[in-house]
């Protein structure tokens, strides 16, 4: 590791080039950057839920109650002294909510929801967030293409669901959506690693490896996928392989652990390690 390594792509000098790797990597990086600590990063979030049928869902750090109407609206109720708006307008009583709404709560938290027939997310941020907890980079492997792989995707079984822990507390167990399999074979062994589809629209295989508990989380990484049909082939490169988001919220963020099955037995130095914060 070179004590680069952690900073992130825009804010890196001249002097530090031999530490980066090709311009796509790069941009990856400046994008994962942006997606941790932009404007709306995920470092600043400071509650999310899920909000699904027409029981009234309390979600903690948030104020009223959420709902959805008959007609698969979204709703709020709150009091005047919830000091909630949507859109712009207090909010007292009961309120629809359209999907992609701004929200406001008080403290000058901000927030937005969006979804559509019944199941909608729920996001509150914080902006001084960021800046309360010192986080200045992400630290990672040197790149190394060695580790980039020409992967396919395997069909798996119609509306296949495979037990997942999830990173509650106390720890919960959920049956998760795993529509293919990632077929991909590394420093020539085959691996077939399942696919989680845990958002709509987002492919995640959770894998663990043995630097897991050393150099890098013992809940394993990621590698976020693009969505693609049952044979297609692609790129499988685990110098993009992430930290999960709980490392940066753990109440929030309680993402999925690796399903059985998904442990690479080898040491895969590649990709994130940890946060790098201020005063470490």
């Amino acid at each position: 590791m070179t004590n680069t390594d952690h900073v992130p792509a825009h804010q890196r000098t001249a002097n530090d080039a031999a530490d980066s790797g090709p311009a796509d990597y790069e941009a990856w990086r400046e994008a994962r950057w942006d997606e941790i600590a932009g404007p709306n990063g995920k470092a600043r979030v400071v509650a999310n839920g899920r909000v699904t049928g027409r029981d009234a869902h309390i979600i903690a750090g948030v104020p009223g109650q959420w709902s959805t109407t008959e007609n698969g609206a979204l709703t709020v109720s709150v009091a005047a002294e919830d000091s909630v708006t949507v859109n712009g307008e207090a909010v007292t009583g009961t309120a629809e909510v359209p999907s992609g709404s701004s929200l406001g709560f008080s403290g000058g938290r901000v927030g937005f929801a969006g979804g559509a027939d019944g199941a909608y997310g729920l996001v509150v941020m914080d902006h001084e967030a960021l800046a309360r907890s010192g986080l200045s980079g992400i630290d990672t492997y040197p790149y190394d293409p060695a580790w980039v792989f020409e992967g396919e995707y395997r069909a798996a079984p119609e509306g296949r669901r495979i037990d997942v822990e999830r990173l509650t507390t106390p720890r919960s167990t959920e049956a998760i959506l795993a529509p293919v399999d990632l077929v991909v074979t590394v420093k020539g062994t085959e691996h077939v690693l399942s696919v989680l589809e845990d958002m709509p629209g987002q492919r995640l295989v959770v894998f663990t490896d043995e630097t897991n508990g050393t150099e890098t989380p013992d809940i394993g990484r990621w590698l976020v996928l693009p969505l693609l049909e049952p044979g297609s082939t692609l790129t499988v490169d685990f110098n993009q392989a992430t930290l999960s988001h709980h490392h940066l919220v753990p109440a929030v963020f309680t993402c999925p652990l690796s399903p059985p099955g998904n442990h690479v037995p080898m040491r895969v130095e590649a990709g994130e390690r940890a946060l790098v914060y201020a005063d470490d």
